[in-house]
């Protein structure tokens, strides 16, 4: 997905405040744990070319619908009615069931708490991060959620 962003850049100091403003912002959301990566990007200011770090996070909001929610639109975008499908033809059509990826539900004292995820497929601690809440074995390569809360969030 790709985001756009626009503002005026007064500076490189300026613009780096403002990047971790943001990203600060975006982690108190929801308190829920993101992976943020930086992607250096090029702005034109004046007449002369800046490299700025903006943080970025990879989030799939379809992953959150229920599939009697999806829109047509959005049952195509995840596959499972056929991408060359007619909806104005008022004619049925096949539509797959989706696999659903396994959650993760951690509930932990503190943000600052070291995390231990634990695949749910392999029972296996040895896993890596693909986005902000997806992670994966390294056994098995298949993907599964993890959400994280506190204590006081789940009280």
């Amino acid at each position: 997905m790709e985001r756009k962003t626009e503002g005026i850049i007064v500076d490189e100091l300026t613009a780096r405040r403002q990047s971790e403003e943001a990203l600060a912002e975006l982690m108190d959301v929801d308190n829920t744990y993101h992976n943020m990566k930086t992607h250096t990007v090029l702005v034109e200011k004046d007449g002369q070319m800046l490299e700025i770090e903006v943080p970025i996070d990879d989030i799939d909001l379809l992953d959150d619908f229920d599939d009697e929610d999806l829109t047509e639109e959005g049952e195509r975008s995840l596959g499972l009615i056929d991408s060359d499908y007619d909806s104005t033809s008022n004619e049925a059509t096949d539509k797959k069931i989706r696999d659903r990826i396994a959650v993760v539900n951690l509930v932990i004292e503190s943000m600052d708490d070291d995390i231990n995820i634990v695949c749910p497929y392999t029972g296996s601690s040895d896993v890596y991060q693909l986005d902000s809440n997806t992670w994966a074995s390294y056994e098995t390569d298949q993907p599964f959620v993890v959400r994280i809360k506190t204590k006081d969030e789940e009280a």
